[in-house]
């Protein structure tokens, strides 16, 4: 009687184990593509971004300028996207002009299905017209 339990008692502690193990096991966590993009007088660096569609996007713009820059692309315009700034984050469906004060950072996390090659640009005009001095770039999603 003792050896059924005993073995019965092993039987059972393995078969925890192996599902413990198991549901460890899950596959790794794919992390978001990471694209860091300067914006300075009067340009952004880079000025061609490329993402991957369907996969998870962290855009961090960093205006290292010393006015205020836009980013405009119409690719977000009809996507949920996480606006991050100073830590704070809000959820908006939908972004076709975001405003970066000098020096700041703002993160943008979003998932695109569309491919395609899309401007992306800066129309603030102060001190001067930042279109016309050639802020200009490309999103290019494969």
């Amino acid at each position: 009687m003792i050896r059924r339990i005993g073995a019965a008692f092993i039987l059972s502690l393995l078969i925890a184990v192996t599902f413990e193990a198991a549901a460890n096991e899950r596959p790794p966590s794919v992390h978001p593509q990471q694209v860091t993009v300067r914006l300075r007088e009067y340009r952004f660096e880079p000025d061609q971004i490329t993402l991957k569609a369907g996969q998870e996007t962290e855009l961090i713009l960093v205006n290292e300028g010393s006015v205020l820059h836009e980013f405009i692309t119409e690719v977000l315009q009809n996507l949920t996207v996480n606006v991050e700034v100073n830590g704070v984050v809000a959820e908006t469906l939908g972004l076709a002009e975001l405003e970066i004060p000098p020096k700041e950072k703002v993160v943008l996390r979003f998932t695109t299905e569309k491919s395609g090659e899309f401007p992306i640009f800066c129309r603030a005009i102060a001190p001067k017209d930042h279109y016309k001095a050639g802020m200009v770039g490309r999103l290019v999603i494969r």
